[in-house]
Parts: C-alpha cells; sequence; structure tokens
C-alpha cells in the first residue's frame, strides 16, 4: 500500500480507539461527547528568549503526522475529524513544515495564524475531554481540570497504543533505514579507531540527521564508556587503544523511533570478552526467535538471565550450576536492566506495564524492579530485544565482599573491566505468525 493509504487506515484506527475509550469512560462514569487533542506549546528556558527543545504531545502526533506545536483537533463521533495547523507569521523563523500525509482529505482543515484564532475556531467544545498537558488552553477552551487526561479514558487509549498498525510498522522500518546508513558510518570509523566524538558526527552526517532529529542522544562509549548504561559524554580523544565499542543510537520517521544498539570489539579486545560477545550474539538471536503472540515478556527476560548464566559459567568466571547461579542473584550485576521495551512515538513506549484498557498494572518481579514491560506479547506489539552484559564496578563490588564471593573468578573479571559490556538490540514487531525483525537485516552485528 502506498503511504497515503496506510496513515489513512491508520486514522481510522486511531479514532476507532478513541470512540472506544469514551465509551469506555462513559460506562466508568466520566462520560465525554468528544475529545480535543493539543500539539502541546513551546516553552522558554528560565529567564531566556529561547525555547526548550519541543516534543510534540504523542497523542497528538499520533492523529496527525503535522509538525510543531499550537495545532488543535476535535474529535467527536459519528462527525468528520476537525484539523485546526497554527502557521504563525513570524519572519524570524522559517514557517513550520506542511503536513507530511494529505490530511486535507480526511479532515476537516483549517490553517490560522494565531493559537487565540485556533481557540476561536474551535467554538463550543464544553462536555469533550482535553488530551495535552497546557492547562491554559484547556482553560480558554471552557474546560475545567476534571475534563483534563480523564484518568479511564486516558489508560484506553495508552493501552491501545500498545497496538501498532502498520502504518506505524512502516514508520519505524523507514526510521530504521536512515539508523542502518549512520551504524555503518560508526563501523568502518571503529576500525579506525575514531573518538567518540568524531564517531556521533559520522553517525549524524551519514544519516543526514541533526541532533533534533534524533529520538535520544546517541550513546557511544570505547571500552569502560561501555558499562555505563546511558553514557552521555562523548570524549574527544582517540582511544589509545580502542577495544570495544558500544553505540546506541536511533533515528525517527514521522515521530516514531527506532532503537538500536551493536557492540564491536577490536583487535585488541580480550579474546575472553570477543567469546562473551559471540556468545550474547547468539542468545540475542535466540530470544528473538522466541517473540511471538502469547508470549510473556517476563519469560523472554527469565530466558536471559538464564542464557547470561550458562555464558559467564562456560567462560569460567562463574562457578555453579545455572539453576545454582540463578538461585544466588549472580547474573544481575551483569545485567542490571530489563530485557527490552515498547517502542513507538515514545522510545520508552507507554503502557509497558498496563495489561488492560482498565488501566490495571502488573509490575515487575521483585527481582528484576528495572523490567519496563509485563505485558503479554500480541499481534502489533513492537518491543525491543536487548540483553546485556557489563562488568560495572559499583555493582560487581558488593558481591566481592559479600557471601557468595567465591563463586565469582575475580581475576577473570579485572581482565574485563577495562572492555566495558556489550548490548545488543534491535526492534521487533509482533505478527500472527510471530515475528518481524525490523532492524537487523538492516544493521548487521559483530558476526554480520
Amino acid at each position: 500500500m502506498k503511504h497515503q493509504q496506510l496513515y489513512e487506515a491508520h486514522l481510522k484506527t486511531v479514532l476507532a480507539d478513541v470512540e472506544r475509550a469514551l465509551g469506555r469512560s462513559a460506562d466508568a462514569g466520566q462520560g465525554f461527547d468528544g475529545v480535543i487533542m493539543h500539539a502541546g506549546a513551546e516553552m522558554l528556558v528560565h529567564r531566556d528568549d529561547q525555547p526548550h527543545l519541543f516534543r510534540q504531545d504523542f497523542n497528538f502526533a499520533r492523529l496527525a503526522p503535522l509538525p510543531g506545536p499550537d495545532h488543535l483537533a476535535v474529535l467527536r463521533p459519528g462527525s468528520k475529524p476537525r484539523l485546526i495547523r497554527v502557521v504563525p507569521e513570524d519572519y524570524w523563523y522559517e514557517e513550520p513544515a506542511a503536513p507530511a500525509v494529505g490530511v486535507e482529505g480526511v479532515f476537516e482543515y483549517l490553517e490560522v495564524g494565531s493559537v487565540e484564532e485556533a481557540v476561536d475556531a474551535i467554538g463550543d467544545v464544553k462536555g469533550c475531554a482535553f488530551v495535552g498537558e497546557d492547562l491554559e488552553v484547556a482553560g480558554e477552551l471552557g474546560l475545567d481540570v476534571a475534563a483534563v487526561e480523564p484518568d479511564t479514558f486516558m489508560a484506553s487509549l495508552d493501552f491501545d497504543r500498545g497496538f501498532k498498525t502498520e502504518w506505524e510498522a512502516q514508520c519505524v522500518r523507514e526510521a530504521a533505514e536512515m539508523s542502518a546508513r549512520g551504524h555503518a558510518a560508526v563501523s568502518e570509523g571503529v576500525a579506525a579507531g575514531l573518538s567518540e566524538r568524531e564517531l556521533h558526527h559520522a553517525y549524524l552526517g551519514v544519516a543526514n540527521l541533526v541532533e533534533v532529529e534524533v529520538p535520544y542522544p546517541t550513546i557511544i562509549g570505547w571500552n569502560e564508556h561501555a558499562a555505563v548504561l546511558h553514557y552521555q559524554s562523548k570524549e574527544r580523544q582517540r582511544p589509545a587503544p580502542g577495544r570495544v565499542l558500544l553505540i546506541d543510537a536511533g533515528a525517527s520517521r514521522h515521530g516514531y523511533a527506532c532503537d538500536v544498539t551493536r557492540t564491536w570489539a577490536t583487535s585488541d579486545a580480550d579474546p575472553l570478552f570477543v567469546q562473551l560477545l559471540d556468545g550474547m550474539e547468539v542468545l540475542q538471536r535466540k530470544l528473538v526467535e522466541a517473540v511471538g503472540p502469547g508470549v510473556e515478556f517476563i519469560d523472554l527476560h527469565a530466558a536471559t538471565h538464564e542464557g547470561i548464566a550458562a555464558l559467564l559459567i562456560e567462560a569460567g568466571i562463574l562457578r555453579g550450576s545455572v539453576e545454582e547461579v540463578l538461585d544466588k542473584k549472580l547474573t544481575l550485576p551483569f545485567m542490571p536492566h530489563g530485557l527490552g521495551h515498547h517502542l513507538g512515538l515514545q522510545v520508552h513506549d507507554v503502557a509497558g506495564h498496563q495489561i488492560d484498557p482498565a488501566g490495571t498494572i502488573k509490575d515487575p518481579p521483585a527481582r528484576h524492579p528495572f523490567l519496563r514491560t509485563t505485558r503479554s506479547l500480541q499481534e502489533g506489539h513492537l518491543v525491543t530485544i536487548e540483553p546485556g552484559l557489563y562488568f560495572i564496578g559499583m555493582l560487581l563490588g558488593p558481591v566481592s565482599e559479600g557471601e557468595h564471593a567465591s563463586c565469582v573468578d575475580w581475576e577473570l573479571v579485572s581482565r574485563l573491566f577495562g572492555c566495558g559490556g556489550i548490548r545488543i538490540e534491535d526492534n521487533i514487531h509482533v505478527t500472527p505468525g510471530g515475528r518481524e525483525d525490523l532492524t537487523r537485516p538492516l544493521i548487521p552485528g559483530h558476526r554480520g
């Protein structure tokens, strides 16, 4: 299907989700006639005239790929949706980008020059819910606080956002194509021993991106920096030597993110670390192949720790059987994060712990509090699969002084601190028959 056709089918799904959320809200005693969605407003830096980086409201972005702040949409069951685009006349800045897809035919569409004109054009919307964070705009529309993002309505929207339409999946595919070019440039730069900052610029340049177009700050860390989960710096100096490079970098299309991590080992890496990296590549592929409808994400996470236990035992780093190692919680310091998360307009997309439209929360197991997803995977879900294995002093230090210290070969651990860690991440769309890997075909790993 063509892009416009995919979007129009997507819009029908979004409108059906909104109507269903209104029905569920009414059943819970929170009745509304319709919904106002607000794109959000720019906020200025305190005591300055420059704005903070603007991120559009995610529910508005799902409705209409219309860049910029201040736009409004009116959605009422049985009526054609209305979309009011704010295009200010301002010679200081370029006019906001045109709609990314044709919206005139699918919305009752209007362009105005200011927020005030947009509010006036909306008309009487009393009895509607308001989706957005700007209470001032809600007040100007005559809506009270109780109408702003009512709980039952939002829980329904959040839950349904977990099911991606084909248009949303296609946006992630296209984002992955951009990201793939950047990852290829970084893999070449690793061989040349470029600095973290040089690799960062290589990624952006070849992917044809600027800083504000990436869905999250790139994570590019040599050696020990690969063990900092969300490493935020970019050293100017080239590594001497460069043993291991971890890059976690994505791109976005119409606001939808891809989120990809690769780990590269050079000829200066410890052979034992390379053995672990090879093993993690195999484990990650097995986990991806296990994704499908009805699979419990918690079970995938548990299988990850079983696999890591086996790798560490085989490498001689841990002593004991897999069962003994897991019982003593010895894999937790080596993989201190969850296996993955839902992905979409938000990198860590909403409702990962929400198991029904009513908003029921399934908390992560006490042993794994950082697990971002506890839902049973279903057709349409889009998740990351990103096992990691790290050598982090602040986590392994307490183990070295604890009751299970003798279960660890600390000489081997000490050897590997300089290699940092491993993370391998792909974006997986759950399909009726299993899964589609949206990123691995475009972005090869350590062994291809």
